[in-house]
């Protein structure tokens, strides 16, 4: 039953009772009791069709009017999806494949074909910030595809991604959850918020996890975290309001250097076993302040925000792996220490205001950003000292300490604080040429100066069209630009100009449904130029040669279908290319074809009222796992099922991720992977106050 349904039909009934009542008893008032209003609210199937405006977009416009694809990801399918890490959700999106976790230091995903693809929390782009987020404190992911570096700045050509946090509410609500998984993992979670005075202008919201996890693989040391995030929010008056955030997160979790696969494609070991060593641990320990001030007024709005980020990681002592000898299936392993130390000011302005010229309706759109951002690393190594394991059957050597090599170098910038400032802005307008045809136009200076280093400049400009064939069809096209600021040298010693992407899109979007369902499809072509590669003429310095492309056809899908019935569903055909060094071979990673769906079905026709089901699969294509595509690593499908119950307070959901235990790589740019994870059951049980 949907809410919308059983809200009018209460609202008839009790207003019909009202009246009778005010009628038969209008002689005796002291008898008569005025009921304000009454609300019932019991939601009994999910809603995976996103209706709100997205936070992606500084610019405020619905994304039926937006000239790119875009995908949400709300909390109704993360609650029933049960995704254990953020790659579950993201790469649900057409054409986007997780490319790993940097020794658990950040996600990695690569979107139409290109890596280096930005996590954006809140709308700001951070340097660096924790791989693995807390899912229960998301309230949506938002995916935007295609070159965009028109609103944040430096981005690579394939699109962005904006993890979107709960935030305060005016009703009281309170949930606990307590979730376990077959790989003995526990996590008791709390989330409680509402408004503190009568008038609910004051309001607070509190999310806590705390988690214990013995992993998948064969570790001696146990995961812990503990994670908090309160928030709090005032309107100030009718138009402004000001919000402070924070977040702390401490977590020490096994150190994961991936596995290896042979040249034929196969895994060199068991998914369990681990390749540097298994009483090693990484912490980290990130803390997050922050401010949003919102304006609205008749004819426009701003947003100020503020972000301060530090971020410390700390692989204390660990046997990193080096060499792998298919031949022997050994693996040669050196003692590293590695500690990482991430500071981040970051400081947003956007106003959006609406205006009238010649007769024609323009939304423009402002925004400037500035970044200071200081990073400081610390290591130590000994190659000199080898461990070999046989990874047919591995037997581990004591783990050492930095004590135990006292020949060990530094590497790294040994602790120096490197400081890179990063100022842009940009202008955007919406021009409704007509009420169905919409032009939107933008351009956007960005400056990126690294210390000690030569700063880049970029201008870069986008320009879409939006066509309204009806209120359930929209055609749309666009050409856009991305920037990236390098690191590497000429030889004359000058900085290399930015990567560039360019891009070309042509798509549709669909109602379908009673407008309750979404489908969008396109078609795209990019280029990606400047890629740094070695100079022939003097191998220490760096070209900005490399060219690579990607071409394709993706469609999306969610929504509820009927009553009772909601889906998620998306297809991707990606095919690339690297046009320098390796031209004509695939870009390392990417697989042709992606699927995905997930459904639910509501079972009261069954005569199992607040009873779903479940179930979904995941294509990987077949790809390859170096850039000369000499190992070429399987396609893989991954089915998952889902049981779930919802009354009252009352919620239980019960998972089966991984049904037939396959064995895949779901990572994958060297010889070096990350393994997915095995079958594993996930139930949670959830109470709201």
């Amino acid at each position: 039953m949907k809410i919308v349904g059983l809200q009018r039909k209460l609202s008839i009934t009790l207003c019909s009772l009202l009246f009778a009542s005010s009628s038969l008893f209008a002689k005796d008032k002291e008898q008569t009791k005025q009921l304000d209003s009454i609300t019932i609210l019991e939601k009994t199937t999910a809603d995976y069709q996103n209706k709100k405006k997205i936070n992606l977009a500084r610019n405020n416009i619905d994304i039926e009017e937006m000239a790119k694809s875009v995908q949400v990801y709300n909390e109704d399918f993360i609650k029933d999806y049960q995704p254990q890490n953020i790659n579950d959700i993201v790469t649900m999106s057409s054409n986007t494949t997780y490319l790993g976790d940097n020794h658990g230091r950040e996600n990695k995903f690569a979107i139409r074909g290109f890596a280096g693809v930005p996590v954006l929390r809140d709308s700001f782009n951070l340097s660096n910030s924790v791989a693995y987020p807390e899912l229960f404190n998301l309230e949506r992911v938002e995916i935007l595809k295609g070159p965009d570096s028109l609103q944040y700045g430096e981005a690579n050509p394939g699109g962005l991604i904006n993890l979107v946090h709960k935030k305060p509410q005016k009703e009281f609500h309170a949930q606990t959850v307590f979730e376990y998984t077959s790989n003995k993992s526990y996590s008791p979670k709390l989330d409680v918020g509402g408004s503190l005075n009568k008038d609910s202008s004051l309001r607070y919201r509190l999310v806590s996890v705390y988690k214990t996890d013995e992993g998948v693989k064969d570790y001696n040391n146990d995961a812990k975290k503990i994670f908090i995030a309160p928030s709090i929010a005032y309107d100030i008056d009718d138009n402004n309001t000001i919000t402070f955030i924070s977040e702390y997160l401490n977590e020490r979790k096994q150190s994961d250097f991936g596995a290896y696969v042979k040249s034929d494609g196969t895994l060199a070991t068991s998914t369990k076993t681990v390749t540097s060593h298994p009483d090693e641990t990484l912490d980290k320990l990130q803390k997050i302040y922050g401010f949003e001030l919102q304006s609205n007024y008749n004819s426009w709005n701003s947003l100020l925000r503020y972000r301060y980020i530090d971020y410390e990681i700390d692989n204390h002592d660990v046997h990193i792996p080096f060499v792998y000898n298919e031949a022997a299936n050994t693996l040669s392993r050196f003692y590293a220490s590695q500690r990482n130390q991430y500071k981040d000011n970051i400081l947003q302005y956007t106003l959006n205001k609406e205006i009238d010229i010649f007769n024609l309706r323009n939304r423009f759109t402002i925004g400037a950003d500035y970044r200071k951002s200081s990073s400081k690393f610390r290591g130590y190594m000994d190659r000199k000292t080898l461990y070999t394991i046989n990874l047919s059957n591995p037997t581990y050597e004591k783990l050492t300490s930095k004590d135990d090599h006292p020949q060990a170098i530094t590497y790294g910038n040994t602790g120096e604080t490197i400081i890179t400032r990063r100022v842009g802005g940009f202008l955007q307008d919406h021009i409704n040429l007509t009420d169905n045809l919409i032009l939107s136009a933008g351009v956007r200076y960005d400056r990126v100066t690294p210390q000690n280093s030569q700063k880049s400049s970029k201008v870069l400009p986008q320009v879409g069209l939006v066509y309204k064939l009806s209120n359930q069809t929209t055609l749309y096209a666009n050409y856009s630009e991305s920037f990236y600021p390098q690191t590497a040298l000429d030889k004359n010693g000058k900085l290399l100009d930015p990567e560039e992407g360019k891009g070309i899109e042509l798509g549709v979007k669909q109602k379908l449904f009673n407008d309750n369902f979404d489908l969008t499809a396109s078609i795209f072509k990019i280029r990606k130029e400047n890629i740094a590669t070695t100079d022939e003429t003097n191998p220490l310095f760096s070209v900005a040669s490399e060219e690579q492309e990607s071409r394709g056809f993706e469609i999306d899908l969610a929504g509820e279908i009927i009553s009772g019935w909601s889906l998620v569903a998306s297809y991707g055909y990606t095919k690339t290319e690297d046009k320098g060094k390796n031209e004509g071979k695939l870009l390392a990673g990417i697989p042709k074809h992606t699927f995905n769906l997930f459904t639910t079905y509501n079972l009261n026709s069954f005569g199992l009222p607040n009873t779903f089901i479940g179930g979904g699969a995941r294509y990987i294509g077949s790809r390859y796992a170096d850039t000369t595509n000499s190992v070429k690593l399987d396609s893989n499908i991954i089915y998952n099922a889902t049981l779930g119950y919802k009354k009252g307070h009352w919620s239980a959901n019960l998972s089966l991720h991984n049904i037939t235990d396959e064995e895949y790589v779901e990572s994958a740019s060297t010889s070096r992977v990350y393994i997915g994870t095995p079958r594993a059951v996930v139930a949670t049980l959830s109470y709201s106050f």
